[in-house]
């Protein structure tokens, strides 16, 4: 199966462990898992491990031992630019950096998977134009479009505006798996209210894992996850939500 497929279960983390380049010990994780669709909260203390968990799905870090299956692919055994590609092929990734590239537009910065992998390019349009009309979309969603008529740089923008320029950037192309981390965090309740219902309707039949400490925004998902301490020392603790999210019951 190819990357840009969509199995049944798109994360599936066993016997896991992550240690530091300087070999300190970073996270532990006997058995973690994501269904596909399932919109799953996942809460927990500063330095629990949670952005740690988050970099090994989406293929950033490496683990030091155990087995970790995204999208039905053995990140455990494939090299950092295998994981890449499917990062770019089919993942959408919400940083806490946000990791916007301060020269360019925002459009531009929306499109920048597209530039990283064809296939998501021809999912949002045939051509250039298409896709700058879809990024535009996202961003007016998300209550961005003078600054995208504008052709601000992203340099330009507060604190809360690059944050949903990144949501816009993650959602492009319909990824498979979509992870936020804290990515609310900048945003008044308002907005933040607006950005997860274009978040949820956006991701449409993609997973989504959605990290946060406010603990107020779980009832918009399907299941809870409370990442305890450092480390899971048993398999996941998790609270079922609701049978569908807000964005689902509305379709």
């Amino acid at each position: 199966m190819s990357s840009e497929e969509t199995p049944s279960v798109c994360v599936d983390i066993q016997n896991l462990e992550y240690s530091w380049p300087n070999g300190a010990h970073a996270l532990s994780v006997r058995r973690f898992s994501i269904q596909r669709s399932e919109r799953l909260f996942l809460q927990g203390p500063s330095g629990s491990g949670k952005s740690t968990l988050l970099g090994v799905i989406a293929g950033v870090f490496a683990p030091s031992a155990g087995e970790a299956m995204v999208l039905n692919q053995p990140f455990h055994k494939m090299t950092a630019a295998a994981r890449d590609r499917t990062r770019a092929d089919a993942m959408g990734v919400i940083f806490q950096q946000f990791n916007l590239v301060p020269y360019l537009t925002l459009v531009e910065n929306v499109l920048l998977p597209c530039r990283f992998s064809r296939s998501r390019a021809e999912r949002v349009g045939a051509t250039e134009a298409q896709r700058a009309d879809k990024a535009r979309e996202l961003l007016e969603r998300l209550g961005l479009q003078e600054e995208a008529r504008a052709n601000r740089p992203a340099s330009e923008l507060s604190v809360g505006q690059q944050q949903r320029v990144a949501a816009a950037r993650a959602l492009i192309g319909s990824p498979s798996l979509v992870i936020a981390d804290e990515p609310t965090s900048a945003l008044d309740a308002k907005t933040r209210n607006t950005f997860i219902d274009t978040l949820l309707s956006e991701a449409k039949d993609a997973a989504v894992l959605f990290v946060s400490h406010d603990a107020s925004l779980s009832s918009y998902f399907d299941r809870l996850t409370a990442m305890e301490n450092i480390n899971f020392t048993q398999d996941e603790r998790t609270v079922p939500l609701r049978e569908s999210t807000p964005a689902q019951a509305e379709a």
